[in-house]
């Protein structure tokens, strides 16, 4: 009696440590389950989020590989961003924008050293972030953006992230956001070569030109036309950028 007592027990014992098991297999599955929605939904909502106006602030919601999958897509992400506002930064500049009123001519000629300079320099920034966004558009960028030695289940979380980075609309996406940016980039060199070719204009002609508090005023008529030809080339090149800068 004693025995089938104790064998009872037994069976007891071991029925509550198998569903002890069963129910942490089931709580971490369930935990699983619900954290790879979390991730899902926050590259969907990173992905549908405005380059140009969106916040790309990282937060990180996950934990294990999944966390390395969401905080790789999300610094990718602002990566992306931080190169297309500082862009799009540009067409906006004040600097840039009062650079060739009379204000900033009257203080900066003769060289115009000042002007000369922020044009370069804006050109290499504006160089060097469409090389980022080219860079982080192109397919062998996303698909070597999760390196599967840090990943324990490196197969399956690998084949998630490409499910959801790696579409043919993913891709489409990105290379249009490339091309648009090539075409802003453009555009922006255009234009602030023509400006630095007026600087130089103005430079070079200083001996021929007062500069009053409202305008500017030339020796003779051939130059006063080729400096109106030159401003009239701008004009073309910045309703052109306003142009694009819409379609975009």
């Amino acid at each position: 009696m004693k025995n089938k007592k104790g064998i009872k027990k037994i069976i007891i014992a071991v029925a509550v440590v198998i569903l002890i098991v069963l129910g942490l297999i089931l709580f971490i599955s369930f935990k699983e389950l619900q954290e790879e929605n979390i991730l899902k939904q926050e590259i969907i909502n990173y992905s549908n989020k405005d380059l140009i106006k969106d916040d790309y602030s990282i937060k990180v919601k996950t934990t294990g590989d999944r966390a390395y999958v969401e905080e790789a897509v999300k610094k990718y992400y602002k990566s992306l961003s931080d190169s297309v506002k500082a862009i799009n930064y540009y067409l906006n500049d004040e600097e840039l924008i009062n650079i060739l009123t009379i204000d900033n001519l009257k203080n900066d000629k003769p060289n115009f050293l000042k002007s000369h300079y922020l044009i370069s320099n804006t050109k290499n920034k504006i160089n060097e972030e469409f090389k980022n966004i080219s860079s982080l558009c192109e397919s062998n960028t996303i698909k070597n953006l999760i390196d599967k030695d840090k990943l324990s289940d490196s197969e399956y979380y690998y084949n998630f992230y490409l499910d959801l980075m790696y579409t043919e609309k993913d891709l489409e996406e990105l290379t249009n956001t490339k091309q648009e940016m090539k075409i802003m980039s453009d555009n922006l060199n255009l234009f602030l070569n023509k400006v630095d070719e007026i600087l130089t204009f103005l430079e070079n002609n200083n001996s021929n030109i007062e500069y009053t508090d409202t305008n500017i005023s030339f020796a003779n008529q051939d130059i006063l036309n080729e400096y109106d030809k030159l401003v009239n080339d701008l004009t073309v090149l910045a309703n052109n950028m306003t142009n694009t800068e819409s379609d975009i």
